[in-house]
């Protein structure tokens, strides 16, 4: 549960947003922009970068509007009481959709690569039973976790990444500059998806100290993973081509079975990826978990965010297992975000800051009369 004082640093709120960010689309960028943009890839995840960073100072432009305030206060404040409820329930609609989404990605790529005899569903409840203590314990533990592992995870994989330089071929990255406008447009929302995540500000924004700061911590967030992802894109294609590539389902995976260097003292390099994913992932989950059960309890009037967090387990896990399989989950996920996501974390947001832009000029106007 949360309390009114709770509060969290800026490298912590930047430690959350870089992990949720980074666990949403590692895994299949690389694919899906070699399909849509075959080299040019690293150009769309500039633009879908630089989108994210448009997107995201106009979140915290929201948050430092209402200091101390969450969502639905800013939604009360601004769209009136019965839109904040239902806007409330759309939100927390929209986390509980992507923590599902996830948590049936993650079942399906740890029974493929790591526990290949265990049910799937087994391998779900674990992970959403792990969640629920943080999300009980409230934000201040998920923040110093996010804070501890972050150098934990980030700097075993750059490593292992630089490790898979070896044998690249970089000639499979031409050419270049052969997109258009209409290219670049039609394969934004890939980019986009990957970037899901950072309007948690919305609802972690009331805690965060010092306000003033919070853009520079989603600018920080966001530029980091957005490097990171040019990077993976191009070590992905430099490796496999872009043929190749295309028919990979998770490049990000595969790309480290290539991993041959002499002497290195690791044998099994692949359990090492994994471990360190299944952390990414927890960390993934763990923050929209939290944000939907802080934005339900507020929308429902209910005083301590934690008693929601056994109810959502059941609610996650059947909407996991509804796609029949992997590729239909990715059907459902790309969909859910051109449609639904895009218009959630973009048009609802430009509307509240309209509405605080409208009001503020009626002030100015009273003031001076």
């Amino acid at each position: 549960m949360y309390q009114n004082n709770d509060k969290i640093s800026i490298s912590q709120i930047t430690s959350i947003l870089i992990l949720t960010l980074v666990g949403t689309g590692i895994l299949t960028l690389p694919q899906a922009l070699a399909e849509e943009a075959a080299t040019n890839g690293w150009i769309i995840i500039i633009v879908g970068t630089l989108s994210a960073l448009l997107v995201a100072f106009l979140h915290s432009y929201i948050v430092k509007s209402f200091p101390g305030k969450g969502l639905f206060e800013i939604l009360e404040a601004t769209l009136g009481k019965p839109v904040a409820h239902i806007i409330g329930a759309i939100f927390s609609l929209y986390f509980i959709v992507i923590n599902s989404f996830l948590l049936r990605i993650f079942g399906e790529v740890v029974k493929m690569f790591l526990l290949f005899r265990t049910p799937i569903e087994v391998i779900m409840f674990f992970m959403l039973a792990t969640n629920i203590y943080l999300v009980r314990r409230g934000i201040e533990t998920l923040a110093r976790l996010a804070e501890l592992l972050l150098p934990l995870i980030l700097i075993p994989s750059l490593v292992l990444f630089l490790l898979t330089i070896q044998g690249t071929d970089f000639s499979n990255l031409l050419p270049v500059f052969q997109l258009s406008v209409g290219d670049i447009i039609k394969a934004l929302p890939i980019v986009f998806f990957s970037f899901l995540g950072f309007d948690l500000i919305l609802v972690f924004g009331r805690f965060v100290k010092p306000e003033k700061n919070i853009s520079k911590a989603m600018a920080i967030s966001i530029l980091v993973v957005g490097l990171l992802y040019v990077f993976l894109n191009t070590i992905t294609l430099a490796r496999f081509g872009v043929e190749q590539t295309v028919h990979l389902i998770w490049p990000t995976l595969t790309i480290f079975k290539t991993i041959e260097f002499p002497g290195l003292f690791i044998e099994n390099v692949e359990a090492i990826v994994m471990v360190l994913w299944v952390f990414i992932v927890f960390m993934s989950m763990a923050p929209l978990f939290l944000g939907a059960t802080i934005t339900l309890s507020n929308s429902m009037n209910i005083r301590e965010h934690g008693f929601l967090a056994l109810p959502l387990i059941p609610i996650i896990y059947f909407i996991s297992l509804f796609p029949d399989s992997v590729t239909e989950a990715y059907y459902y996920l790309d969909y859910f975000t051109k449609f639904i996501a895009t218009s959630i974390i973009v048009i609802i947001p430009l509307i509240i800051a309209m509405v605080i832009v409208f009001k503020r000029g009626i002030r100015k106007e009273d003031q001076g009369a």
